[in-house]
C-alpha cells in the first residue's frame, strides 16, 4: 500500500471514530434518566407503555454496544498504522496483504477476504 493509500485510511478512520463518539454521546443522552418524575398526567403509567419503554431502553443498549465494538476496533487500526504501520491491512490470521478496496469500505478490517470463508466452513 503507497503513502497516499494509508493517509486517505486514516482520514476515514478518524471520520469513523468521531461519528462512532457522536453516536455514543446521543444514544447515552437517551439513555440518560429525565430530571423529574416525567409525569404528563396525574393517571399513572399503563403497562404496555412501561413494555414500549423496555424495549426502546434495550434497542438503545444493543446500539450503544454495537457502536462501542466499532470504537474499539477503529482505536485498534489507528494503533496500528501508527505504531506498526507495516502490520496495518495485514489479515492477523495468515499475514496475507488485505487488498485496499475492501479497506476502503471497512479500514478497520483485520481479516482477508479468504479467512472469515474458511472460518464459516468448519
Amino acid at each position: 500500500m503507497n503513502k497516499s493509500e494509508l493517509e486517505q485510511l486514516e482520514k476515514r478512520l478518524l471520520r469513523e471514530r468521531e461519528r462512532a463518539l457522536k453516536a455514543l454521546r446521543q444514544l447515552d443522552d437517551s439513555l440518560a434518566p429525565p430530571g423529574g418524575d416525567g409525569d404528563l398526567t396525574a393517571y399513572p403509567l399503563h403497562l404496555a407503555d412501561e413494555g414500549t419503554d423496555t424495549m426502546e431502553q434495550e434497542q438503545s443498549l444493543l446500539l450503544l454496544s454495537k457502536e462501542g465494538r466499532l470504537l474499539i476496533d477503529i482505536d485498534e487500526a489507528l494503533r496500528t498504522l501508527y505504531k506498526e504501520p507495516e502490520r496495518f491491512g495485514r489479515c492477523v490470521n495468515c499475514n496475507s496483504a488485505i487488498p485496499f478496496e475492501p479497506l476502503g469500505i471497512v479500514p478497520w478490517a483485520r481479516l482477508c477476504l479468504d479467512c472469515p470463508r474458511l472460518h464459516e466452513e468448519t
